[in-house]
């Protein structure tokens, strides 16, 4: 037994140890990741954002995209110079300082970058998000827009980040949320830092009666059946929502200002809090467990 636990304690100062290299204490890191595309994560990313600076205006956050064609620029980019250092310069230099502007509503982001997958071929190991993070001086929270995969730069996203948003909008999106909760488990992240996240659900679709009598029911009742982690609040799929994301002026508006009082805004409102009530955030009152 004395074995046992001497192995355990090391296990745990190992833990200790390396925990700090990867996640920012300084910063609160948020990533949203699923391997299925179209299911809503920049979506969620970006407005996500929004609803958070709103509810906290003293809070600085910062959008970064691992996405080369991610909205984030559609959404916050207010026309200005671009910054010293794109987003793949800034991560090879290991800091993000000199990569990050002020945009739109408030929120401070990264420009997308269209070189930044070319880092996957430069890098071994996914630790090297968070050691950027970590360098760079940004207090408050950050919130990671990933690539519809599961490679080195989504598993550095996750590995850094403090609580991992996993939109889920139908069956094949779920299957695919198995694969981040099994790549989780493999990394030893516990499933605490992980929550499934409902969004773009059509709630027209409708099936037989029963239990799982729509589809909003049959997902939440495949994701308990798993023991997934899942946050309460959900995202109804919107054509008012979709349409700010297409619009003749060719940005990207928030549902915050673009469909206030509809109930995708309600939605993101309660969804956007929900989140905050789960994450330590650093000067916030929203410590897990309070």
């Amino acid at each position: 037994m004395s074995r046992i636990y001497d192995m355990l304690q090391r296990a745990e100062r190992n833990r200790r140890v390396r925990e700090p290299e990867t996640r920012s204490p300084s910063a609160r890191v948020i990533s949203v990741a699923n391997n299925k595309g179209g299911i809503g994560k920049s979506t969620l990313a970006t407005n996500l954002a929004v609803y958070l600076r709103a509810l906290h205006e003293d809070l600085p956050i910062l959008v970064l995209s691992l996405d080369d064609q991610s909205p984030v620029d559609r959404m916050f980019g207010l026309g200005g110079p671009p910054p010293p250092e794109s987003l793949t310069a800034a991560l090879r230099r290991g800091a993000l300082d000199r990569a990050i502007v002020l945009g739109q509503y408030g929120v401070h982001y990264v420009p997308v970058c269209r070189y930044v997958s070319e880092l996957k071929r430069e890098v071994r190991e996914p630790q090297f998000i968070g050691r950027a993070l970590l360098r760079t001086s940004w207090r408050g929270l950050v919130l990671l827009d990933t690539k519809s995969d599961l490679e080195l730069l989504t598993q550095g996203a996750m590995l850094a980040s403090d609580l991992v948003l996993v939109p889920v909008s139908d069956h094949a999106s779920l299957l695919e949320a198995e694969r981040v909760f099994s790549w989780l488990d493999d990394h030893g992240v516990a499933r605490e830092r992980a929550r499934v996240v409902l969004t773009l659900i059509d709630l027209r679709i409708k099936y037989r009666e029963g239990e799982q009598h729509d589809l909003l029911a049959l997902l939440l009742w495949e994701i308990r059946r798993r023991g997934y982690p899942l946050l309460q609040s959900f995202v109804s799929r919107s054509p008012k929502v979709e349409s700010l994301y297409s619009n003749p002026e060719g940005r990207a508006i928030s549902v915050l200002h673009g469909a206030k009082g509809s109930i995708v805004s309600e939605q993101l409102h309660h969804l956007a809090q929900e989140v905050f009530a789960a994450l330590p955030l650093p000067g916030a009152p929203g410590e897990v467990g309070r």
